[in-house]
């Protein structure tokens, strides 16, 4: 009788879970988050427990990387700034000349140019110290992602350092794991090269037809003599480029968490992101109703930092002007480069976690959708035979 009843107290707690959605009835129900052990909450939810559960650890992580970019960064500055001495000095022996004829002086444009160019030669360096910290962070996010996910962490638990909940080396994937981050900084590279390749093909295409960068005294297609080809090549190659690059980004935007989470080389990961974006009627959209709030709080915790770090501009130029040379043209530059690499500093630590984190989660609902389709699909195909 004892059993009776408490079997008809299951059955009826277990249907009541399913009317709520809760997942308490069966496991993988559609309330529940593919493991039965919780209900499944939207992605700012989810994110925001791993993050109230390992935000400690995870932003630890990211003030880390961001300490160890810091030295990488100004290594990679001061090589440029060596690299442009002579036109540094240039630039002052012109203006002391001007000054001696009590004349005006404004630096030749080939200097400036010069100065440009060197900066982009930089910039791969320093957008790799910038994947080392991503490919860290992202790692470690993943891993709580999973954790949570797959049902290891309890509700509510916070993450204490060496904990099993926080401890890779708990887990029997911990090795594995730790191993996954040469995977997660290939994804970056090699999706950084394919999303930025057909934007920089559409402005060097633009610039060589249609501009003297790359000739002497006229351009190949001159806007006096073919101004519909001239608009074409201006203005159409740089935003086709620009549209292929945003489809790429926002198919290869898993890709680190995929290659985090599902033990995938660089090629595999951005494959999988692409077919779990691209490959669901509304994945795209979800995948953008992520990406865009992303970026629009990096963009601003960036611009919001600059305007505070402002102050360091003078304490900066004046700064070098103490110990370095007295070419104030350089000094300009140091005071200029201050308080960016700062706000980007700042900027990486605030919004990398909660961004990677945000990722991790969205991938693993669109895997596990795509595998619930799948499921679907075979087990009504014997029927539809």
């Amino acid at each position: 009788m004892d059993v009776r009843n408490g079997t008809a107290d299951d059955g009826r707690t277990a249907s009541r879970g399913r009317e709520r959605g809760d997942g308490a009835g069966h496991r993988g129900q559609a309330g529940g988050d593919g493991a039965g052990h919780a209900p499944r909450r939207g992605v700012p939810w989810t994110a925001s427990a791993v993050l109230y559960g390992d935000g400690r650890r995870l932003f630890g992580l990211a003030a880390r990387a961001a300490g160890l970019a810091a030295p990488g960064g100004l290594l990679v500055t001061a090589l440029g700034f060596l690299v442009a001495w002579p036109a540094f000095t240039e630039m002052r022996r012109g203006a002391i000349a001007a000054r001696r004829m009590e004349d005006s002086y404004a630096p030749s444009g080939l200097l400036v140019q010069d100065l440009w160019l060197i900066t982009l030669a930089g910039l791969p360096f320093l957008v790799l110290l910038l994947h080392l910290g991503c490919a860290a962070v992202q790692t470690a996010a993943s891993r709580a992602v999973a954790d949570r996910e797959g049902g290891h962490r309890p509700e509510g638990t916070r993450g204490r350092t060496g904990s099993p909940a926080t401890d890779v080396s708990a887990h029997p994937a911990g090795g594995r794991e730790r191993g996954r981050f040469g995977a997660v900084l290939g994804s970056y590279l090699l999706r950084a090269a394919g999303v930025w390749a057909p934007l920089v093909t559409g402005i060097l295409v633009s610039e060589y037809f249609t501009t003297t960068l790359f000739r002497e005294y006229t351009a190949i297609v001159p806007k006096w003599e073919y101004p519909t080809r001239f608009a074409l090549l201006h203005d159409g190659a740089p935003l086709l480029g620009l549209a292929i690059t945003l489809v790429l980004r926002l198919g290869w935007a898993l890709a680190p968490a995929a290659a985090a989470a599902e033990q995938l080389g660089p090629l595999g990961s951005l494959r999988r992101s692409w077919s779990l974006v691209w490959g669901g009627a509304t994945a795209w959209l979800r995948t953008l109703a992520a990406a865009l709030p992303l970026g629009a709080l990096t963009v601003g915790a960036y611009l919001l930092l600059h305007a505070a770090a402002r102050p360091l501009r003078p304490g900066a130029s004046a700064l070098f002007l103490a110990w370095g040379t007295d070419n104030t043209y350089t000094a300009y530059c140091v005071g200029i480069l201050a308080p960016i690499a700062a706000a980007l500093l700042l900027t990486g630590v605030l919004t990398l976690p909660p961004a990677h984190v945000v990722l991790a989660v969205l991938r693993h609902r669109l895997a596990r959708a795509r595998e619930r389709r799948a499921a679907g699909t075979a087990a009504g195909a014997p029927g539809r035979e």
